[in-house]
């Protein structure tokens, strides 16, 4: 056979010289766009079908070809596994120096399509050893919102009304960003990523001895949206709703060559009214005051960001990148309450109004630096000439046993204001008193990591790694009150207090991870220490040295069928936060105040997991089983400060528990219905001792989602999604449970690059949140009825530069997406 890298051209230009200039272009998977190394791409005359010339791609997918004299040619690019590709033919004419093609994805070969055009399928959730990962594309009723919009319908995950984010029913978990941890809170980060920006969601339930062990029950990562092929792509959604709700956002991104230049801009307002009750009583001296509350509350989130990247490969064992991040938030909530206050025996009663104006924002920013070097195998020279067509290797670079190098370096910075003024004025208006309260500060932190994977035998690796994590903030907190006989706001220093914190934290870890047969395991150790110190005005300084020890292991066991079983253990840490730590008063409004607690300990948290996956075609079922044992369980606890004001603080009240099962069933019931259903029971149990009295509260508590999508045509979609929180307990109270419905529906044109969604959220209005609280001298009751339904009609519009329609296998006609 002869070798498509041995012939020469058989027509001379000019001096019987080859012409000058090369036909370039770039070769990826169409399902997952990664480039495609070693793929084989021959030129072919296209009236004599006789072969010119041909080469195979390098680490990035691209291959040069010599130009060729003046005529019509055409590609045919083959892969092993992948189905061959032959390009629509091209002209080639004297005065064309460098011809660039641009991308052509390989689709799958598994099956014979014949004419029928197929749109490739990816399973709402895919299960690893040590995560779940959430596929965003098959959550519609998110579109135009952010994070926290997809993880209303994300298995393991509970969003209240607010927004705020809990994982298996704890607020203590870590969020990453592309594996990179961020400054703001959890919840406050997740509403900060616009959901358009978003591959996929991973839920690591048991991380491995590599991450850093903080949040009770562990790690939500958002890996966000990559090109990797040459040329500029990029996406543009724009939105608006019902109640102000307005945004869009930009995302670009150029690989030219060894470089890719990546920008993005978001900006999104929307608000959520409502209808808020408030009840209360409160025993002191023999006397029983009550004070309740109703009226209207808006709750509006602003947000902006920016972000610049570059990311440059320089050989092909070598990866530079350094990106930024900027963004501000604000989020408000205004209210305006009739109170009616009023104590027995006395039964003195009083009405009046309070005004009340809540702002929290600020700005943040960041930098990320990372260089890798994967250290080159025998095998990675490239393939001598004469190799056959198709039999190609897969890419390695994003093998999981590479060995390599890795060097991660993060700055965060934030500054943050927050601020209440509460106005309380009689029913004829006027002004009766009122509070200001702010609470401002900076914030910043700088970690280093140096992460080291070497690969044993074909499918065992170690790792190794050094964690650094340095930590600064100050916090100034103010009180202010309002004059009533001069109208003026005055400021009050008692109540007014500046605390500096300093964090340190140095880790070390190791891990082992390998295959006996079918049999799959992971075993890791992290060891931390951590300093830390808080200065206060007027207090000495509270120091911290300790040492921890975090263990992991993970197992798996391939079953005959497609069948899997995994399980596994670790054992993480939650901090508490600083404001947690405050010991003195801090004024929150006219009717609470807050006090931290500088004996706080951290909780430690064991936790198991063991689950069992059956794949069947394209569906699956899942069971997962988990247990969790929280040590020093922190606690919000209240109790009464002075008539009508409660003191809110915070406990280690002792240990929770939580047993339970979560199921999830993905389905295609016909070609045109999916179905996913997915329910979390747990028994929840809280016991230990408060006020130097004991308790011991229990409840069972279970969740479900169902979602359907329904493709009405080739380009229309229908989906439907309902969701079920049950009531729980806390060490003081219950909350209740909530069910709502959202739905949306979806139309693309222009060969799916153009998109316009239509959402619906709690279509039937029945989100509304009530919980009890219930302490020595104190019953509280508190409801929260949003106004419902919301609608949000979004369009996207997807581009890239390259316009040329290509063929797959000369047979089935149909173009490729690009991204």
């Amino acid at each position: 056979m002869v070798s498509i890298y041995s012939i020469n051209y058989g027509i001379a230009e000019g001096d019987g010289l080859p012409p000058k200039g090369k036909i370039k272009g770039t070769v990826a998977d169409a399902r997952s766009k990664e480039p495609l190394e070693y793929a084989t791409v021959a030129l072919y005359h296209a009236n004599e079908n006789t072969l010119i010339t041909g080469a195979i791609t390098d680490y990035l997918g691209h291959f040069k070809l010599d130009r060729p004299v003046e005529g019509e040619y055409y590609l045919l690019i083959t892969f092993m596994g992948l189905k061959d590709l032959k390009s629509n033919s091209f002209k080639v004419s004297v005065n064309q120096t460098n011809i660039n093609l641009g991308n052509f994805y390989l689709k799958s070969a598994s099956k014979d399509l014949g004419e029928v055009e197929v749109v490739a399928k990816r399973a709402a959730v895919e299960f690893k050893i040590d995560k779940k990962v959430i596929n965003v594309d098959k959550q519609l009723t998110a579109d135009a919102g952010t994070a926290v919009d997809i993880l209303e319908n994300v298995p393991s995950v509970q969003v209240d009304i607010e927004g705020n984010v809990s994982l298996r029913g704890s607020t203590g978990f870590t969020v990453l960003i592309d594996g990179k941890p961020t400054i703001l809170e959890p919840s406050d980060a997740l509403r900060q990523i616009p959901s358009s920006s978003i591959e996929n969601i991973e839920i690591i339930t048991n991380p491995s001895a590599k991450y850093e062990p903080d949040g009770a029950t562990g790690i939500i990562n958002i890996i966000t949206k990559k090109n990797y092929l040459d040329g500029l792509s990029g996406i543009v959604n724009m939105n608006v709703g019902t109640y102000g709700h307005l945004g869009g956002d930009l995302q670009l991104s150029y690989r030219l060559n060894k470089f890719n230049f990546i920008f993005g801009a978001n900006y999104n307002q929307r608000s959520r009214p409502g209808d808020v009750i408030n009840e209360r009583q409160t025993f002191y001296n023999d006397t029983i005051f009550n004070i309740n509350s109703y009226g209207d509350t808006e709750r509006q989130f602003d947000r902006n960001g920016f972000r610049l990247g570059v990311e440059y490969n320089p050989t092909k064992n070598d990866f530079i990148s350094l990106a930024g991040r900027y963004g501000t938030w604000d989020m408000t909530n205004n209210s305006t309450l009739l109170y009616e206050d009023w104590t027995m025996p006395e039964t003195d009663f009083f009405s009046y109004n309070s005004f009340d104006e809540t702002q929290r924002g600020g700005s943040y920013y960041s930098l990320d630096g990372v260089y890798q070097h994967n250290f080159s195998k025998k095998n990675d020279e490239p393939q001598p000439k004469g190799m056959k067509k198709g039999k190609g290797k897969k890419p390695e670079m994003k093998s999981a046993n590479q060995h390599n190098i890795k060097l991660e370096l993060n700055y965060r910075k934030r500054d943050s204001d927050e601020f209440t003024i509460n106005e309380i004025r009689d029913l004829s208006d006027n002004l009766l008193g009122g509070k200001k309260n702010v609470e401002k500060g900076p914030s910043q932190s700088v970690r280093i990591n140096i992460d080291y994977t070497l690969p044993l035998k074909k499918k065992n690796k170690f790792e190794a790694g050094l964690h650094t994590r340095n930590g600064r903030s100050t916090d100034i907190t103010e009180l202010w009150l309002y004059n009533a006989e001069t109208g003026d706001i005055e400021f009050v220093s008692e109540f007014s207090n500046e605390t500096s914190y300093e964090r340190n934290i140095y880790a070390v870890y190791a891990l082992y991870a390998g295959y006996l047969g079918e049999f799959g395991y992971q075993a890791g150790l992290r060891s931390e220490y951590t300093f830390r110190k808080i200065m206060m005005t007027g207090e000495e300084a509270f120091t911290l040295n300790r040492f921890d020890f975090f263990p992991t292991i993970h197992l798996s066991y391939n079953l005959p069928h497609d069948q899997q079983l995994m399980t596994s253990y670790s054992r993480r840490i939650n901090r508490p936060r600083g404001y947690q730590l405050e010991p003195f008063i801090t004024w929150q409004d006219a009717y609470n105040v807050r006090q931290g607690n500088p004996d706080l300990k951290p909780e430690y948290v064991d936790s198991f997991d063991m689950g069992y996956l059956l794949k069947f075609g394209d569906n699956f079922l899942s069971l997962e089983g988990y247990y969790r044992v929280t040590h020093d369980k922190i606690e919000r606890v209240s109790s009464v400060y002075q008539e009508n004001v409660m003191l809110h603080t915070n406990e280690n009240v002792g240990q929770d528990f939580s047993l339970g099962v979560e199921a999830m069933l993905s389905l295609g019931v016909t070609k045109w219905w999916d179905l996913s259903l997915s329910g979390n029971l747990y028994n929840y149990k809280i016991k230990g001792v408060l006020y130097d009295a004991a308790f011991d509260r229990e409840s069972t508590n279970w969740s479900t989602r169902i979602n359907n999508t329904f493709t009405l045509w080739k380009n229309g979609q229908l989906q439907l999604s309902s969701r079920y929180n049950s009531k729980t307990v806390t060490a003081q109270g219950t909350s209740s449970g909530n069910y709502t419905v959202d739905g949306a529906f979806k139309v693309s044109f222009l060969d799916r690059q153009l998109t316009a969604n239509l959402q619906a959220r709690d279509i039937f209005g029945t989100s509304l949140r009530e919980h009890t609280t219930e302490g020595e001298g104190f019953i509280t009751y508190y409801k929260y009825n949003p106004i419902s339904p919301t609608f949000v009609v979004t369009i996207s519009y997807r581009f890239n530069n390259f316009k040329m329609n290509r063929k797959s296998g000369g047979e089935n006609g149909g173009g490729d997406d690009d991204f």
